[in-house]
């Protein structure tokens, strides 16, 4: 049997030999933060086995697909890493975890701890089994507070946190929800960080760690650092609220066939707009001499640009920004984005097939050594399990038996 931090002898067909290469990570997450999280792992080159149920994870049927269990958002977040079907409620499909787990680097989980006790699968039971594990459980909130044992979903925890609120009043209007799962995503990135220093943790001293990464908390980190402003100090020096984040015209201004975000900051930056409007005589005026006054009076530079940057097209504007150094950029939509040059260049979106046609994979945005890392394809549910299971050592007839029981299915 594998021994925590011991490679395997080859990657996966299709799995970067990156710097992760020989970490194994058991993944029972569902939906979206754990998975994330473990895509960032998987994408390094860690071998991440994900143990579905036998229905599959539930993410597999959100969107359209021309496979069934294969939609978009799951393979997005699931690439490269191996699926063995186990049913956990069986005495025999825990079993096979805890196989799983003897041979495993780290254990992730976005099940509520209560439901994982129910299986006797929390930490300490794990624990028992590899005493170098390093656990990681994404929860709701965090285990000490009266939250403790409430259900979370994106939705929930955006409101919580205090994000529809904000963007409700930096648009004048109701609360309203960020249009991506946000809240997910942070908490999983919270939680590979905390997975990899569990993990360095280990190599210097032997043990294993339990890394509890509550999405509520995570989600109030990310605003409050701008948005807990005069209330840092104690008694406050104004409110919590940072007007420079919420300000009405702090927006993409209109041009005359799209939209500009345009963001001159320096002195220099505001006097080479003004020349490029054909305003010098605005260098010498008292309200925009340096940052202090031109904060006092940003409303009024606003409006200069809201006035202005309607008159001229998204190309010119960009044309003679980019050559005075100013920084701007043009609004995109969803749609441009799959036409953007850059992304283009960069080779970001990957054409890979698939069983209908192709599949347009997004590339992971990090190199290492100038090489981009991740490369893995999606396994349909179940795909690896006999794999896996020869792995630990199980004979064709006592896979074929756990088959027949309904603990596992073979794809």
């Amino acid at each position: 049997m594998r021994q925590p931090g011991t490679e395997r002898d080859a990657p996966e067909p299709g799995q970067a030999q990156g710097p992760l290469h020989g970490l194994r990570i058991i993944d029972i997450s569902t939906v979206m933060a754990g998975p994330f999280a473990t895509q960032q792992l998987v994408e390094l080159g860690a071998d991440v086995i994900k143990v579905e149920p036998p229905e599959g994870d539930i993410m597999r049927f959100s969107g359209p697909s021309p496979e069934p269990g294969m939609s978009p958002i799951y393979q997005h977040m699931n690439r490269g890493k191996r699926s063995i079907v186990l049913d956990l409620k069986q005495p025999a499909g825990r079993a096979v975890l805890l196989d799983l787990v003897r041979g495993a680097d780290a254990f992730v989980t976005n099940m509520r701890p209560k439901a994982l006790e129910r299986l006797d699968l929390g930490e300490a039971t794990l624990r028992e089994v590899n005493p170098a594990l390093v656990y990681c459980s994404i929860v709701g909130y965090g285990q000490t507070g009266p939250y403790a044992d409430r259900p979370a979903y994106d939705d929930l925890i955006q409101g919580i946190a205090g994000i529809p609120d904000l963007v409700g009043r930096s648009l004048r209007v109701a609360p309203r929800f960020v249009p991506f799962a946000i809240c997910d995503r942070v908490a999983g990135l919270f939680a590979t960080n905390a997975l990899l220093a569990g993990i360095i943790q280990r190599q210097r001293s032997g043990r294993g760690s339990a890394i509890e990464v509550p999405m509520f908390e995570a989600s109030v980190y990310f605003v409050l650092v701008e948005h807990l402003f005069g209330a840092s100090f104690d008694p406050p020096v104004g409110s919590a609220l940072n007007p420079r984040m919420l300000e009405p015209n702090r927006k993409p201004y209109r041009t005359a066939d799209g939209h500009l975000c345009v963001l001159p900051y320096t002195t220099r930056h505001w006097h080479a707009f003004f020349d490029i409007i054909d305003r010098p005589t605005l260098r010498d005026d008292p309200r925009f001499v340096d940052f202090a006054t031109r904060r006092q009076h940003i409303d009024v530079l606003y409006r200069i640009l809201d006035e202005t940057l309607v008159t001229r097209t998204t190309a010119c504007w960009l044309a003679d920004l980019d050559a005075a150094d100013i920084p701007a950029a043009p609004v995109l939509s969803v749609e441009d984005l799959q036409h953007d040059p850059h992304l283009r260049a960069s080779g970001f979106f990957e054409r890979v097939p698939s069983a209908t046609g192709a599949f347009l994979r997004l590339a992971h945005p990090v190199r290492i050594d100038g090489t981009r890392v991740g490369n893995g394809l999606i396994s349909a549910l179940a795909e690896d399990t006999e794999a896996i299971l020869q792995e630990l050592g199980y004979d064709a007839a006592r896979i074929a038996a756990l088959a027949a029981g309904g603990i596992t299915r073979q794809g």
